[in-house]
């Protein structure tokens, strides 16, 4: 089975219709993303916490789909795979709370690999056509991410949730949109059967991505802004 851009993808079955498991998936991606994007840094226990169950679930489902990928009839077995992702997810994110460091690291390799996701969703297959130095390009910006965020800390931690937050949010939104670009990373990870490919709603929703990750930028900076010291007169 070979899913592309023009398919729709998560959501939908083959006469068009939206399904449980991309409903389910869209909503929660909906969600994490606008939290992400807009509150990242202002909930910090709460963004480490999202941040080791967005790793977790991600690992375990593209673990899942590369063992063995649900064919299009098989609606159960998609909605026991994002179960079971999801309930792995929650316990690494339990998990990470009490390793503040390694959620710090994860914030900024999420932001890493989105980052690297959108720069490779320039073009039809990816920027980088190399399977081999797609991989290297999403690992170098992934631990420049890591990296940023252990010594930057609160400006890289910020960008990077914004970042990510934005990817997830547009990930989510295009399980009903049907644009195709929910499949920037699957393609990019080497997916069976997932090939991307830019369309003009592709490049609208690349754009709207953007746009939303400078204001979730702009925003989180101002919600986490220090008060300025009040001057009182003697």
């Amino acid at each position: 089975m070979q899913v592309t851009t023009s398919d729709g993808g998560l959501a939908l079955a083959h006469n068009g219709a939206l399904v449980a498991s991309g409903i389910v998936a869209g909503v929660v991606l909906i969600v994490v993303g606008f939290f992400f994007n807009y509150f990242g840094y202002r909930l910090l226990k709460l963004l480490i916490f999202l941040a080791g169950f967005s790793a977790v679930f991600g690992l375990v489902l593209y673990a899942e789909y590369k063992i063995r990928a649900p064919l299009d009839t098989e609606r159960a077995r998609q909605l026991w795979y994002l179960g079971i992702a999801a309930a792995l997810g929650a316990l690494g994110g339990a998990c990470v709370l009490f390793a503040y460091k390694v959620g710090v690291a994860l914030v900024g390799a999420l932001g890493g690999f989105a980052l690297a996701t959108w720069i490779l969703a320039m073009q039809t297959h990816g920027v980088i056509h190399s399977d081999v130095g797609r991989a290297l390009f999403i690992a170098a910006l992934v631990v420049a991410g890591i990296v940023a965020a252990l010594f930057i800390q609160r400006p890289a931690v910020i960008v990077a949730s914004a970042v990510w937050g934005s990817y997830v949010l547009f990930v989510g939104i295009d399980c009903f949109a049907r644009t195709g670009f929910q499949y920037t990373a699957l393609a990019f990870l080497s997916t069976p059967g997932a090939v991307y490919e830019t369309t003009p709603k592709v490049y609208a929703m690349i754009a709207c991505m953007a746009l939303s990750a400078l204001l979730g930028i702009f925003a989180q900076f101002r919600l986490t802004r220090k008060p300025k010291a009040s001057f009182i007169p003697l």
